[in-house]
C-alpha cells in the first residue's frame, strides 16, 4: 500500500475527524473509504439497479412511459390530480 502525506486546513481535519467519530471509524480508515471511493470507477445503472433494471427492461415501456407511470402513481399517492 502506498502513503500520501497531505497537509489540509485546521478545520477540514476536524470535520473528517468528527465524521470518522460519527462512522465508528478510525480517521485513517475513513480517508482510504474516501479516497477508494472518489477514485472507482462509477457504477452503471443496471449494477446500482440490479434486478429492477431487469425486470424494467423486460416490460418493454421506455423511459418515457415509466416516468410517466411514476408522476401518475406519485400524484395518486398525494391525492393530487394529474392532467395529460
Amino acid at each position: 500500500m502506498t502513503s500520501i502525506t497531505l497537509e489540509i486546513p485546521d478545520p477540514t481535519a476536524q470535520r473528517l475527524k468528527e465524521q470518522a467519530e460519527r462512522a465508528g471509524k478510525p480517521l485513517r480508515e475513513l480517508l482510504q473509504d474516501v479516497l477508494t471511493a472518489q477514485s472507482s470507477k462509477p457504477l452503471t445503472l443496471t449494477e446500482i439497479s440490479g434486478e429492477a433494471s431487469e425486470n424494467f427492461r423486460a416490460t418493454g415501456m421506455t423511459d418515457e412511459q415509466l416516468a410517466e407511470l411514476l408522476e401518475r402513481e406519485d400524484h395518486e399517492a398525494r391525492g393530487v390530480p394529474y392532467d395529460d
